[in-house]
């Protein structure tokens, strides 16, 4: 970790950063069908396989 990374002290939020919620609301999350969740997999094999 590079050092400037680590002078805030930990667990104290950064003043110019609003508090964040730890988890969404479920009216903000979609189901997905079968051939969305297998295009997204897809989208993701190919992004991941893409050299540095």
């Amino acid at each position: 970790m590079p050092e400037h990374a680590s002078r805030w002290p930990e667990g104290r939020p950064l003043p110019a950063l609003p508090q964040q919620r730890q988890t969404g609301h479920r009216s903000e999350s979609v189901e997905l069908t079968r051939e969305e969740q297998d295009a997204f997999a897809e989208l993701a094999r190919r992004l991941g396989n893409r050299p540095a």
